[in-house]
C-alpha cells in the first residue's frame, strides 16, 4: 500500500521517502499530514481518488513502529463503515499491497483533497475526538459527508465523497460494492395516536449514526439530548444506557458507554427490544423492536420502508400537550385553532414523507 507522505509527517515518523509509483491507480494510493487537534497529534489519511479519509487522534511516539499496521487498520474500517462487501475488502487489500510504502506525497491536487479534508471535515467535528482508541472510527462516515470535484470530459461535476468510493469500487472490480448484515426494526413512538415507522439499518453503524436516522424518521430538528435505554434491572431502574453526551453523573447501578462508541452489533440481536428517549423536557419515548437480521443487505445507507402516523413538532411540551394540539387542529371553531396553526408552520411539523425520509437517509 502506497501511503503518499508531506514532509512534515515524513519527518516525525523517520522515514527516508521511497519513490513514488505514478503509474499506480489512485484507488488504490493514501495520503497523509499531521496535524494538530485540541493539543493532540492526528495524522489525517485520505484516498487519493475519492478523498475519503480517516484520523488517527492521540498517536505517541511508541505508535510510530506500528503505524504501517495503523494505516491499514484504518483503511479496513473505512471499507467497513460504507459496509463493502467483505470479500471486495479482502481483494481491495491485497491488490493493495501487504508492505506498506511510504513515499512523498504523489502531486499537488491529492494535497489540495488532503487539506481540504483537515479543514471542512476533521476540524469541525474536533470536540467528538476519544483518547479511548486511535483509529477514531465513530467518525468516519461524518468527517467524508462531503462533495468534492471530479473532471467529467470538459467540465467538473461534485460527487460525494462516499457515494465516489463506492464507485471506484464497483468499476475497479466490476461488482456492486455493498454487501452487509443488517437489521429491520419497528420503532414505534409513545402517543394517544400511532406513530410507527419500519427501517432496514446496518449493523456496522454506531448507535450515534442511529439517533441521527430516528431524527429523520419522526421529522425532529435534533435540538435536544437524548440516550438509548438499553437495559433495565428487575425494580425497573435503568441498568445499562448509552448516552448521548457526557453526564455530570450516572445513576445509582447504572452503566453507560457513549453511544457513538458502540455499533448495533453490539446490543441485536443480543436485545430485541430497547428505548431511544429524546429531549428529556418533552420526554419522547420511542420503542425499538427487532424484527429480523438481514445477512445479506446490498445497500450502504437505511432504508425506511413504512409509516404509519405524523409525529410531533419539535417543544410542543410532550405526549400530552401533543394531543391537546391535535384536538385544537381538529376544531377550526377552537378559538386557539388560527394560532397554534400558526405555531405548527413555524414549527416546520408536516406529515410523515417515506420518500422525503428515504431521500434524507441516503
Amino acid at each position: 500500500m502506497q501511503v503518499g507522505c508531506t514532509r512534515k509527517l515524513l519527518d516525525y515518523i523517520g522515514v527516508i521517502a521511497e519513490p513514488v509509483d505514478v503509474q499506480l491507480d489512485p484507488i488504490l494510493s493514501w495520503s497523509a499530514n499531521t496535524i494538530t487537534i485540541n493539543h493532540h497529534r492526528a495524522i489525517v489519511i485520505a484516498n487519493d481518488s475519492s478523498r475519503y479519509g480517516f484520523v488517527l487522534y492521540g498517536i505517541k511516539s511508541k505508535d510510530i513502529k506500528e503505524f504501517g499496521h495503523l494505516v491499514v487498520d484504518g483503511v479496513r474500517a473505512c471499507l467497513e463503515t460504507e459496509c463493502i462487501d467483505p470479500s471486495l475488502i479482502e481483494r481491495y487489500l491485497i491488490d493493495c499491497g501487504e508492505h506498506v510504502t511510504f513515499t512523498k506525497t504523489a502531486n499537488r491536487s491529492v494535497v489540495t483533497r488532503l487539506n481540504q479534508l483537515c479543514t471542512y471535515g476533521v476540524m469541525w467535528y474536533a470536540d467528538e475526538y476519544t483518547t479511548g482508541q486511535l483509529v477514531q472510527r465513530q467518525l468516519i462516515h461524518r468527517i467524508n459527508d462531503d462533495f468534492i470535484t471530479v473532471k467529467n470530459g470538459q467540465k467538473r461535476d461534485y460527487v460525494n465523497v462516499y457515494e465516489k468510493l463506492g464507485e471506484d469500487l464497483g468499476k475497479r472490480y466490476g461488482v456492486h460494492p455493498y454487501r452487509c448484515q443488517a437489521a429491520e426494526f419497528e420503532v414505534e413512538l409513545e402517543l394517544e395516536s400511532v406513530c410507527r415507522r419500519r427501517i432496514i439499518v446496518p449493523l456496522g453503524y454506531t448507535f450515534r449514526r442511529f439517533h441521527h436516522i430516528l431524527q429523520k424518521l419522526f421529522c425532529w430538528q435534533d435540538y435536544h439530548l437524548h440516550d438509548f435505554w438499553i437495559e433495565r434491572h428487575p425494580n425497573g431502574r435503568l441498568k445499562h444506557t448509552l448516552i448521548g453526551s457526557p453526564r455530570e453523573y450516572d445513576l445509582e447501578e447504572e452503566s453507560t458507554r457513549e453511544d457513538a462508541l458502540v455499533r448495533l452489533s453490539e446490543i441485536f440481536p443480543h436485545y430485541d427490544h430497547i428505548v431511544y428517549n429524546y429531549d428529556f423536557g418533552d420526554n419522547w419515548i420511542h420503542h425499538i423492536r427487532l424484527l429480523g437480521i438481514i445477512d445479506s443487505y446490498d445497500k450502504n445507507h437505511a432504508v425506511c420502508l413504512s409509516g404509519e402516523g405524523n409525529a410531533p413538532p419539535e417543544d410542543v411540551g410532550g405526549p400530552g400537550e401533543y394531543a391537546r394540539l391535535l384536538r385544537i387542529l381538529a376544531d377550526p371553531r377552537d378559538p386557539d385553532h388560527d394560532d397554534m396553526q400558526a405555531w405548527c408552520d413555524s414549527s416546520r411539523y408536516r406529515p410523515f414523507d417515506l420518500e422525503q425520509v428515504n431521500w434524507q437517509l441516503r
